[in-house]
């Protein structure tokens, strides 16, 4: 009777704690790293444009720092030539931004905003021209548009290096972009530093799974509250329609236990339906598997589709008993 009694407490344990490793309720791996595009931002006229030889010695210059982090970096003309101009310039950060929402086939999850400003300045005591080099950078997340962190670093005049004598528009240029380079890269490595610290590579374990779990049937599990996730925080929208409120108050204990869950917050809910603003370090492709798991759970059949960011949970009936 004894050992009756204990396997079945074995078994009482063991089920809750399986489905909440489907679930992704397990110690941590490291979250999906984000995509990242570099583009110029050129609409003031007092900026470098993007068709010049500085331009591309900068951004060539923040995308391997970016890449010495170990981030992927994508090339803005090779992703979007299909879609844009790539010979289009003094473009807005608006305009920036509604392209690297619609790249095909990459989704970019992190664009790098640059802006170069340079000038000549002749020294008012002596025949000297001075070069004064300014460089901006922004982080911005796509999904969200959330600003990430941003970097400037700036030489006024007397600071760099004079130009030579007579120095025409090739030598300019050429001074420009050997200098901008090298402050490029100082902007680059701090952004990198930035991105890297919301987006860590390294494993921490999301909850401690010594901690007992509990079930409350036919509700979902409740786990231990999780620690701080690993990876870029991405912002998703989730819709849930056709489901009564008894089903969205579930729903919303399974949301909290999947695997990356940072925080969430309703948009709209209404008698039928429910909108979530919900963020999690989780890739696209767990969530996704994550709100399939959780259909099955809740008993009932629903047709899932994902555009961009927003998922849409549609409740078509309940799963029929065939016994």
């Amino acid at each position: 009777m004894k050992s009756l009694l204990k396997t079945g407490l074995a078994l009482l344990w063991t089920v809750p704690i399986l489905f909440a490793a489907a679930l992704g309720v397990t110690p941590a791996q490291a979250g999906e790293q984000p995509n990242v595009m570099l583009m110029i931002e050129d609409a003031d006229t007092d900026s470098v444009p993007r068709d010049s030889r500085p331009a591309d010695q900068v951004l060539y210059a923040l995308a391997t720092e970016m890449q010495n982090m170990g981030f992927r970096t994508y090339d803005e003309t090779a992703v979007t030539m299909g879609i844009t101009d790539p010979t289009r310039v003094r473009r807005t950060d608006a305009e920036l931004f509604t392209i690297a929402k619609r790249v095909p086939n990459v989704p970019i999850d992190v664009i790098v905003v640059f802006q170069i400003y340079a000038a000549a300045q002749q020294n008012p005591y002596a025949a000297i021209i001075d070069l004064q080099i300014r460089i901006t950078g922004r982080l911005l997340h796509v999904q969200s548009g959330r600003s990430l962190g941003n970097w400037e670093v700036a030489y006024g005049p007397g600071e760099l290096p004079p130009l030579p004598p007579n120095c025409n528009r090739d030598c300019v240029l050429e001074h420009v972009g050997g200098e901008a380079r090298r402050i490029a890269s100082d902007v680059g490595q701090a952004l990198a530093v930035k991105l890297d610290a919301l987006s860590p590579t390294a494993p921490q374990p999301m909850m401690d799974t010594n901690m007992p779990m509990t079930t409350v049937s036919p509700g979902p599990i409740v786990s231990a509250p999780m620690s701080e996730c690993t990876g870029l925080t991405s912002a998703y929208t989730l819709e849930f329609r056709g489901f009564d409120l008894e089903e969205i108050t579930r729903i919303e204990e399974y949301l909290v236990v999947f695997k990356g869950y940072d925080h969430h917050r309703p948009v709209r809910v209404m008698a039928t339906s429910a909108e979530y603003w919900y963020e999690t370090c989780s890739d696209v492709a767990r969530l996704d598997r994550n709100l399939r798991l959780m259909t099955e759970q809740l008993g009932v059949q629903a047709q899932i589709s994902m555009v961009g960011n927003r998922f849409l949970v549609a409740k078509i009936g309940t799963i029929p008993n065939r016994n």
